[in-house]
Formats: C-alpha cells, structure tokens, sequence
C-alpha cells in the first residue's frame, strides 16, 4: 500500500463515515430496545455546558463548509493563475 495524501484523506473519510454509521447503528439498537440513546447523553451535555456547545456547533459547521464550499467563480473571483506564476511569487519571496 503507497501511503500519499490522496491515500490518507480516503482513509480518513472512510473511518469517520464508518464512526458515524457504527453510532447510528448503536442509536437505533438503543431506542429499539429501551436503552439510553447518544442524543441523551449530548442533550446533557449541551445543557451543562451551552457555551461549549456553541462553540463545537460553529466548528463543525466551519470545517464542513470548508470542504463543501465550491471554487471562486464570478465577478469578484481572482483571476487564474499559471503554477510558474505562482512559484515564481514564491522564489521572490
């Protein structure tokens, strides 16, 4: 297996997609059968501490808009630029 960043950011979305589908799986095993669900133990959470809520709310919503943002396109968008102009900024600097 050739480790590269293509490689790793797969891995990495897979795991996290395969966390979340292992937590649904224990929220719909728990409400089936009468336990306590993962959505009590947040709701407790977010009433101790709103604050922190708040603030892990802001980042989620940060981190996921960030990688579902599309490119700059438009009026206002810079203008494209070669990869030879781009590290030729970088050697002057």
């Amino acid at each position: 297996m050739i480790l590269n960043r293509g490689n790793l950011v797969s891995f990495l979305v897979t795991a996290f997609v395969g966390a979340i589908f292992l937590l649904m799986v224990f929220e719909t095993w728990a409400l089936f059968t009468g336990n306590k669900p993962i959505t009590d133990y947040f709701r407790e959470a977010v009433h101790e501490l709103p604050g922190l809520g708040f603030v892990v709310a802001i980042l989620v919503g940060i981190t996921i808009g960030h990688f579902l943002w599309g490119p700059a396109s438009g009026l206002l968008a810079p203008a494209p630029r070669t990869i030879r102009q781009l590290m030729s900024r970088r050697a002057a600097n």
